[in-house]
């Protein structure tokens, strides 16, 4: 009867986190007005945040928000020159990686964040660049 009791308590504290996450999550969604939300690590290119540092990644209104603890980083996808998904994987530590080309204070920057999920990086490329093209069309013509 005791691991059937301690199993029982595992599940209703996964249960607890998955929705205090799924709130958290709907919350910046509601407060940026964003599209996405994914909890990635930020590796590089964002000046005063820390190699390996956990951030909230939203994308949005023509913007990509990275949040890291209180400082918040709005990125206008107009500045953004390129979006890249590598296909490899490190082996050790099952992260994709996403890296933005972002023009920033007069110079050119790699931003490169990891996710726990390919999906999850792929799905951010994909809408990045579904914005890009919305944004360089008109009259039926698409500027690359």
């Amino acid at each position: 009867m005791g691991p059937i009791i301690f199993l029982v308590f595992v599940m209703i504290a996964i249960i607890i986190y998955g929705i205090t996450q799924t709130r958290k999550s709907n919350r910046l969604k509601k407060k940026y007005g964003a599209a996405l939300h994914s909890v990635g690590i930020h590796y590089s290119g964002l000046p005063q945040v820390p190699e390996g540092k956990k951030v909230d990644v939203l994308l949005g209104n023509g913007n990509l928000y990275i949040q890291a603890d209180q400082q918040i980083f709005e990125l206008s996808l107009s500045k953004v020159s390129g979006v890249h998904h590598p296909n490899q994987r490190e082996v050790m530590k099952f992260q994709s990686f996403l890296i933005i080309g972002y023009h920033m204070n007069g110079r050119h920057r790699k931003i490169k964040l990891a996710f726990f999920k390919s999906a999850v990086a792929k799905t951010f490329l994909w809408e990045i660049e579904r914005q890009l093209f919305t944004n360089n069309s008109s009259n039926g013509v698409i500027r690359l």
